[in-house]
């Protein structure tokens, strides 16, 4: 039987060469499904980065006054922004992610939430609530976000950032729309430098639209 065997396979291995074969191929495996290995951590990947947004630098809390208006404040998103993707929009339309920089949160929650402080901070509101059906007598913001990414130039580089939301304000039983569309220059090729231009035009926004609240409905700030 072995000379027959030995017929049909013209190439037979040696039972030690099998066994290095089997051997070879278990510590394969194991390097693959064993969890912790130096492979996953000696990954070539860069790093995940994660970078944090806040409120205007130069805003300070104020007190205010008594008779001051509740707020309630919603907020969605065109499709494509709800993500914690740091985004980047190409002459072609492409909104394409940058590599391993990611925001805190989705982005519409970042920005709602750091909207939230700065209106409640400001001082034209008893009190800002993330809510979406006011009671009698509060006022209602409501908020559509339609860009927060970095604009590519003709270097395939970011050399702006786009923030802009539309909406309505809702203040003694009258309906107002408005709109906020800023813009700030990236100074350099850096990620930090985009993360900083994200930064200071969403800081532009909010001060336009504390700017659009006062303006169409006269609110009185205290102390």
């Amino acid at each position: 039987m072995a000379a027959m065997a030995n017929l049909n396979n013209p190439y037979p291995l040696r039972p030690e060469l099998l066994s290095r074969i089997y051997l070879v191929v278990m510590l394969g495996l194991l390097t693959v499904v064993s969890p912790g290995c130096s492979g996953v951590l000696e990954s070539s990947k860069p790093a995940r980065e994660v970078f944090l947004l806040d409120e205007p630098a130069d805003s300070a809390r104020t007190s205010p006054s008594p008779d001051a208006p509740k707020l309630k404040l919603s907020m969605t998103a065109v499709p494509g922004l709800d993500t914690d993707r740091i985004t980047v929009l190409g002459p072609d339309s492409r909104l394409s992610p940058v590599a391993n920089a990611h925001w805190a949160d989705h982005v519409p929650e970042v920005i709602l939430s750091i909207m939230r402080r700065t209106l409640s901070d400001s001082g034209m509101f008893r009190s800002v609530r993330e809510e979406s059906l006011p009671r009698p007598g509060d006022w209602q913001l409501e908020v559509e976000l339609q860009a927060f990414y970095g604009i590519l130039g003709a270097a395939s580089k970011p050399n702006s950032v786009r923030v802009r939301w539309e909406g309505f304000l809702t203040c003694e039983a009258t309906e107002h729309t408005f709109l906020v569309d800023e813009s700030s220059s990236v100074g350099s090729d850096s990620l930090a430098a985009l993360v900083a231009a994200h930064q200071s035009a969403l800081d532009a926004g909010l001060k336009q639209l504390a700017r659009e609240i006062d303006q169409r409905c006269s609110v009185a700030v205290g102390d």
